[in-house]
């Protein structure tokens, strides 16, 4: 019954499978078109593709650790701040999602390039429809895949690790965009619709969060296999000896 189970699961999942392999491998051969794109231009004097790779190629890392800050930050919040509420934590996120917003649109300019060159054929694809395409996929699924999912695992499956890397590094950056107020329109904003739409809920409708139902447990269960299973200690099978009276012979 289970073997049949799994291979019905393995069938629902094919077509899945299939497709990421299929958009992977068309975003491997992207990557390659870009560097290849980029050497060629630098062999050519142009020495503005490779700063434009090097700052775009950063603030992809950049933006790693700001996913995973967000939720390594969440699932220890308690931990970290004992004394702090909340609305401490809601304004540290919020002041955090600066950076998706700049890095993202900013990668992708930088990461823009006037032509593809086809390696091995000297031919090159100028088209305007085509250039927007290639930028859109190739920094789309990098950001999603390797500055985005990847980070956010990496931190709920260990955020202790995670901000013992990230930390001293990345706190002081998101504590002074909190400090300048930079999220502050986006908080009116969203506080005079609200008010406008009636949108936050009664207490008497409130429903409580399970405390399990945290973000990092959440994002642990995207790939449940990975997460290894709690550690049952081992019983002593050996054999107890049966009593021995007092001359020493078993009773």
């Amino acid at each position: 019954m289970s073997t049949t189970a799994e291979h019905a699961s393995g069938l629902r999942s094919a077509p899945q499978t299939t497709f990421g392999a299929v958009l992977f491998v068309a975003w491997g051969i992207e990557t390659v078109l870009w560097v290849y794109a980029t050497i060629h231009s630098v062999a050519d004097g142009e020495i503005a593709p490779l700063v434009t790779a090097v700052a775009a190629l950063s603030l992809l890392v950049l933006l790693f650790g700001m996913e995973g800050l967000e939720v390594a930050v969440i699932d220890r919040w308690r931990k970290l701040y004992p004394e702090r509420t909340t609305s401490d934590l809601a304004a540290w996120l919020a002041a955090r999602q600066l950076f998706v917003a700049l890095i993202v649109t900013t990668a992708t300019i930088l990461a823009h390039r006037d032509a593809i060159i086809i390696p091995g054929s000297g031919s090159e694809v100028t088209s305007g429809i085509v250039l927007a395409i290639f930028d859109l996929t190739w920094t789309g699924f990098t950001v999603l895949w390797f500055a985005q999912i990847f980070p956010k695992h990496l931190a709920a499956t260990n955020p202790d690790r995670y901000l013992d890397r990230g930390r001293p590094l990345l706190f002081p950056i998101v504590e002074v965009v909190r400090r300048i107020g930079v999220s502050r329109p986006g908080e009116w904003v969203a506080a005079a619709v609200e008010r406008r739409l009636h949108w936050p809920l009664d207490h008497i409708e409130e429903i409580p969060q399970a405390p399990e139902q945290s973000l990092g447990s959440i994002w642990r269960e995207l790939i449940p296999e990975s997460t290894p299973p709690p550690h049952v200690p081992e019983r002593d099978t050996r054999s107890t000896p049966a009593p021995t009276g007092s001359s020493g012979r078993r009773a």
